[in-house]
């Protein structure tokens, strides 16, 4: 037990790793995460914009009916 206290006394008084080290790891890999997720569903969000607005020229061109791109369209908001 005493040889156990002796080797990790250091780090309870100062030594060691500095006490901010640890909350600035987590932080860190907290911000990536969330950076990471956030560019994920923002890629997934302009998909969708782009596929009702390629939908919209469409049907502004004639190319499709209204019944259809009411359906197309109403298909895009469920997923």
């Amino acid at each position: 037990m005493l040889t156990t206290l002796a080797a990790t006394a250091p780090y309870w008084h100062g030594g060691g790793f500095p006490f901010p080290v640890f909350p600035v790891f987590f932080f860190v890999v907290f911000l990536v995460l969330f950076l990471v997720v956030g560019v994920l569903r923002r890629g997934s969000w302009r998909a969708r914009a782009d596929a009702r607005s390629v939908l919209a020229d469409r049907f502004a061109r004639g190319e499709i009916s209204a019944e259809e791109y009411r359906s197309r369209l109403s298909e895009l908001s469920r997923k």
